[in-house]
């Protein structure tokens, strides 16, 4: 067992160890997702003549695979992520699916984001976010530190400033930004936030230039302002967006629903299978706005309930990236516990009108195979880094006194010690001084 170090919260205390801590707020998570999906597609799979578990028994089919998934990644060594040759091949993949989308994608709501295989439809983009996160994850272990840099100041030679910095950036981020641009192109402006972005801020908690990173922000932002500007749609869009109501019928009919759905819910809800939003008011009451229909079945209780859940996987997700034995593993845990957490904020902001509207889905809640997928293989991940924790913790004792790879592979090749070989003393002056036995002085002769 664990032994809690000084400053650990009471919530530490309450599991065995981190990986449960972390476990358990995914699993109410997934179940609140399940019975928040059966209630909110029941009517339209009645719609659909597909009865009345049509959607849910999909959303079933796509859990128990995930999760099973899941579960090889928690017994895979994640390490071996790292290696160039699995990195390539994870890399290649994801290109390989973020090109055929573009190339053979099916256009559903205006934008070729699927490959349709059959009853499957499979959406490339949601493996790219994790696809970005290894990555970075994995060069930040390998590169160097940022040190004490060359040109500090940008007044006084600002092509040296900058060009130190993208360059020591850009090999974290080469595949990120392909994956972004490919994203982009579907479009899909939300998601190509997050793959970016998320690998963005890890090279940021690593130790990266802070007036850098806040101006490069400021930058984008102001190049994002000046390109939806240019947009009429995109500008209108912002528009409805900062004050919906006037946009109703138009543009601002998803956010206007979906904030009548959230306060209609008052303290305790409507109850379950009650709400009205999912009888066609609300559009994608299922997916993007998955968490307005339990919101209003649930009330501000359920929302909230929902929030600390979030936040507790946050913080079990961060101990275990903080007790990580390597610094791969440091910085996969710290990716995708913003990734998961991020989305979900994201998610509820954008249901809550503090965000745009984008096809960011909620994790775990949310319908769809792809998003419930990848996300499970994130958790895996995190999972396997977290086992590792427990592992070291168990063969030493405490986190503190964790071996490093290095001393425990050579302990592992170190001969054991025999019995007799520790009793055996050694000759001579070559005797520890501890256990020299002291020597008689033999009396002088009297004369």
């Amino acid at each position: 067992m664990e032994t809690p170090n000084k400053g650990d919260s009471r919530w530490g205390s309450l599991f065995k160890n981190d990986l449960q801590g972390m476990l358990l707020p995914i699993l109410l998570i997934t179940i609140i997702g399940s019975v928040n999906i059966f209630s909110a597609t029941y009517i339209s799979s009645i719609y659909e003549n597909t009865g009345l578990l049509g959607y849910f028994t999909k959303h079933m089919g796509y859990l128990l695979f995930s999760m099973a998934v899941g579960v090889v990644l928690y017994r895979y060594d994640y390490r071996k992520l790292q290696k160039p040759h699995m990195l390539q091949r994870i890399m290649i993949a994801t290109l390989i699916g973020m090109v055929l989308v573009l190339l053979i994608g099916s256009v559903i709501n205006g934008a070729r984001r699927w490959i349709v295989i059959g009853l499957v439809s499979i959406q490339p983009s949601e493996f790219a976010k994790l696809a970005a996160i290894i990555w970075t994850s994995a060069k930040l272990s390998t590169m160097r530190k940022w040190g004490k840099p060359r040109y500090n100041n940008p007044l006084t030679n600002l092509q040296g400033y900058v060009g130190e910095r993208v360059g020591y950036m850009l090999p974290m981020l080469v595949w990120p930004i392909i994956f972004a641009i490919l994203t982009i192109l579907q479009p899909d402006m939300g998601t190509t936030v997050l793959i970016f972005g998320f690998s963005f801020i890890l090279i940021y908690l690593a130790g990266f230039d802070g007036r850098f990173f806040g101006g490069a922000f400021a930058v984008a932002g102001v190049i994002g302002f000046i390109a939806a500007r240019m947009s009429p749609y995109r500008w209108e869009r912002i528009q409805s967006w900062f004050d919906p109501w006037p946009h109703a019928q138009d543009m601002g009919y998803q956010t206007v629903q979906g904030l009548l759905a959230v306060g209609s819910g008052g303290i305790l809800g409507e109850g379950f299978m009650q709400g009205t939003s999912k009888y066609f008011y609300l559009p994608e009451a299922h997916t993007d706005f998955a968490f307005a229909v339990w919101a209003q079945e649930m009330g501000f209780v359920g929302a909230v309930f929902v929030v600390l859940l979030v936040a507790a996987f946050t913080y079990f997700g961060f101990r275990i990236a903080n007790k990580s034995r390597d610094e791969f593993g440091r910085w996969l845990a710290m990716g995708i516990t913003l990734l998961i957490s991020g989305q979900a904020l994201f998610n509820i902001a954008m249901v809550c009108g503090i965000m745009p509207v984008t096809g960011v889905p909620l994790p775990f809640i949310s319908y769809g195979g792809s998003s419930l997928l990848m996300n499970f293989m994130a958790i895996g991940l995190l999972a396997s880094v977290g086992r590792r924790n427990v592992e070291g913790v168990k063969q030493v004792g405490t986190t503190e006194d964790l071996p490093s790879l290095r001393e425990e592979t050579q302990s592992r090749f170190k001969p054991k010690a025999t019995p007799e070989a520790d009793k055996t003393e050694m000759p001579g002056p070559f005797r520890p001084r501890e256990s020299r036995r002291p020597t008689r002085r033999r009396p002088r002769p009297k004369n």
